[in-house]
């Protein structure tokens, strides 16, 4: 190949002068990137907004044990509202037995003050085999408790299950369904 490029010297020159026209080109695009002032167009401000996250994660302890673990795909801190307004939210809370309950939902509102939760759109709680759904949902950081005072259908393999309220005592391992509950159960049906 080294001797191709000796043999003919327009092709190396042709190629210098090609090389030699490309870098000036990107010099010069460069250039005009860093000394023009660019136009930001379309910029809306949310004077409500404190900071604006493209994405979030923490983790709620009490007394060195984890009770919660949060992540969102973005979270927008409120100014003198103490709340955190989150989008595609996903909790994993933890039991007193250290088991788990995966709770996921369209949008979340956490009060930064007191650690409660509200989610909307969505709301899906799933624990072993059972899984939980519903239109809003609030979770308690205090005494741990999930609630939700809107309808709720509750399945697994063997069995489904509607009502009007529902509460999940996470550290009791225990759910109480009330209001026009109903279901259906197959004959393998159990409750651990």
């Amino acid at each position: 190949m080294n001797r191709f490029f000796f043999k003919k010297p327009r092709v190396l020159v042709m190629l210098l002068l090609m090389v030699t026209t490309l870098s000036a080109g990107v010099g010069y695009v460069i250039h005009q990137m860093t000394t023009v002032p660019q136009q930001i167009t379309d910029l809306h401000i949310d004077s409500d907004a404190a900071l604006k996250l493209g994405g979030m994660k923490q983790i709620s302890k009490k007394n060195g044990i984890t009770e919660w673990e949060l992540e969102a795909a973005t979270a927008t801190l409120a100014k003198e509202r103490n709340q955190a307004i989150l989008t595609r939210v996903r909790v994993i809370f933890h039991t007193q037995n250290q088991d788990t309950v995966l709770l996921t939902s369209d949008h979340g509102i956490l009060d930064t003050q007191t650690h409660d939760i509200d989610f909307t759109g969505n709301v899906v709680v799933k624990h072993r085999t059972h899984t939980l759904k519903t239109d809003k949902l609030h979770y308690k950081k205090k005494p741990h408790i999930i609630h939700s005072d809107t309808k709720v259908w509750l399945e697994n393999a063997d069995a489904s299950m509607e009502a009007d309220t529902m509460e999940i005592r996470i550290n009791d391992n225990e759910i109480i369904l009330q209001g026009h509950v109903k279901g259906q159960f197959s004959e393998n049906f159990y409750l651990p």
